[in-house]
């Protein structure tokens, strides 16, 4: 019998491949939608670890030494002093004090060198006793500082305290070589006490001495001065013309050798000191001198130059017609070469400038004596 056919069977359709983007989409979705269905537990959040700062190293304490303290106020000390220094050199005095008072006042105990500065500008100012206090108390400070005992001496000699300024001078000569300047201040404060022969041999010691300064002409010019009141007209005259040499263009220094000059009779370097003087005083734009024009016309008047002694007693009476003097030498003068009329015009108006005039009044009776005999 023949066998029966079993039906065939259908075939399955193959399964469609899908892109595999797609499936990993749809993965992705499908795990999005699960997750969301049941929410994860949300961990807790570590809370994060405080910052702290590490704890700072004690430091060890600065202690404000004393040392640290006087070195500020060194600074400032030092800002004052150059201050105070400048001011003093400038000629600013006042300036000068008022810095030198706040460093003196401000300090627990006053220095030397500024007690000394505030003398000085002090003494400047023409304060001569405070200058003095501070230059006391800066000795007693320091006994030994430089030139102290100088500036002292100079204030107690413009004060009117010779006596001490003498002291103070010997001290600052004790002190070191004998110097020029100390002895020539010295010999001011022995003339002021009146002790002429000591004031001499300063000037002498301070002129002629190894360490002397012979060629200082106000040292030169102070000797003929003392040695002119001594009476010594010779060593006066020397001096003087000593000086005149140095400075030759000085007319003042003429002027005094033509005096001493006329005091020694030598008239003839009188005249020519009297006309250098008056020649360098013209020639410097400054009006003429007519007490040197005087005294030139009597010096050559005494050496029978008559005439030429008349014409400058003219001149000295342009330049002071009301000077009975002038008048009363030159009524003399006409007098001596016969011109009795001028003579007796010039020893009227002499006694009317000065009826006390004696002089006048006895060469106006020798004039009247003259006429009266050759009448």
């Amino acid at each position: 019998m023949p066998k029966r056919r079993s039906p065939a069977k259908k075939p399955k359709p193959a399964p469609k491949r899908k892109p595999k983007a797609a499936a990993r989409a749809k993965a992705k979705a499908k795990a999005k939608a699960k997750a969301k269905a049941k929410p994860a537990p949300k961990r807790k959040a570590k809370p994060a670890p405080k910052r702290t700062r590490p704890a700072a190293r004690k430091q060890p304490r600065k202690r404000r030494t004393e040392g640290a303290s006087i070195q500020i106020s060194m600074s400032d000390v030092v800002i004052a002093e150059v201050e105070a220094e400048a001011a003093l050199e400038a000629g600013l005095h006042d300036d000068a004090i008022v810095a030198y008072t706040r460093l003196i006042e401000t300090a627990s105990s006053p220095l030397a060198s500024h007690l000394v500065g505030r003398g000085r500008a002090h003494y400047q100012t023409g304060n001569y006793e405070l200058a003095i206090a501070d230059f006391e108390r800066g000795l007693a400070i320091e006994p030994h500082f430089p030139d102290l005992y100088f500036d002292k001496g100079k204030a107690e000699l413009q004060a009117g305290r010779a006596g001490d300024a003498d002291a103070s001078f010997t001290r600052d000569l004790e002190s070191g070589e004998p110097s020029p300047i100390t002895l020539y201040n010295r010999h001011l404060a022995r003339k002021a006490l009146g002790d002429l022969d000591a004031a001499l041999d300063d000037l002498d010691a301070a002129i002629d001495s190894g360490a002397g300064m012979p060629d200082s002409i106000p040292l030169r010019v102070a000797r003929a001065t003392l040695r002119a009141q001594l009476a010594d007209l010779e060593g006066a005259y020397h001096d003087a013309t000593y000086a005149a040499k140095l400075d030759p263009d000085d007319a003042s220094l003429h002027e005094r050798c033509a005096r001493l000059a006329f005091g020694l009779g030598a008239l003839e370097r009188a005249a020519d000191s009297f006309a250098r003087a008056q020649h360098l005083t013209i020639a410097s734009g400054q009006p003429a001198n007519p007490d040197w024009y005087a005294g030139q016309a009597l010096a050559i008047g005494q050496l029978g130059r008559t005439h030429e002694a008349i014409e400058l007693f003219g001149k000295a009476l342009q330049l002071r017609p009301d000077d009975p003097t002038f008048y009363c030498n030159r009524g003399w003068l006409f007098h001596l070469v016969g011109r009795h009329a001028d003579a007796l015009a010039d020893l009227d108006r002499a006694l009317q400038l000065d009826p006390t005039y004696g002089k006048a009044l006895q060469n106006r009776n020798a004039v009247l004596e003259a006429i009266a005999r050759s009448s």
